[in-house]
């Protein structure tokens, strides 16, 4: 996500305009889109549904032009903070929510970080000669928060991350 995307969330000029969507479309466009990236670095990129199962509900409510961009963020940095292995993406339904889970053999974060990383311009002192300006998982949380829906991570220091966004079923 870029400054402009900041720029235009903050005034007002995204709006989201939140229907029912497949998420396995959802997943299959951002697979497409950032699997060359993920070769050309060496590292492998799954997809996984409902534990290998495609008998499952998909369905969300979610702006897929926006979502795309907000998930494509967490993906983008997953392939870009790591080195070895790969990238997983997989859909689980719940009750409630779809979520498209993003998990990665990459640096991960410290717990202590966690906390941290959705605000505006934050970056680890870990990752400062990494290109990136910050802004890109502040811009995801608020616009999956836009939906109703909401960001979940998990991480180990050394040991990888795991983001869940969950979007909505609705009725």
């Amino acid at each position: 996500m870029t400054k402009k995307s900041l720029m235009k969330l903050e005034t007002g000029i995204i709006t989201v305009n939140p229907v029912r969507n497949n998420t396995l479309v959802l997943v299959e466009h951002l697979f497409d889109q950032y699997e060359p990236l993920a070769l050309q670095k060496g590292l492998y990129m799954k997809r996984e549904v409902c534990g290998g199962t495609d008998n499952c509900l998909h369905g969300a409510v979610y702006d897929d032009k926006w979502t795309a961009e907000a998930v494509g963020n967490i993906v983008d940095n997953a392939i870009k903070y790591t080195q070895i292995g790969g990238i997983t993406i997989s859909v689980q339904p719940y009750e409630l929510f779809c979520s498209i889970e993003i998990t990665d053999t990459g640096i991960g974060i410290a717990e202590e970080e966690l906390s941290k990383i959705f605000q505006r311009f934050y970056r680890s002192q870990s990752v400062s000669q990494t290109q990136g300006i910050g802004i890109g998982l502040y811009l995801a949380r608020e616009i999956i928060a836009a939906q109703n829906g909401y960001i979940k991570v998990v991480s180990k220091s050394g040991q990888g991350m795991k983001f869940c966004v969950f979007l909505p079923k609705g009725i």
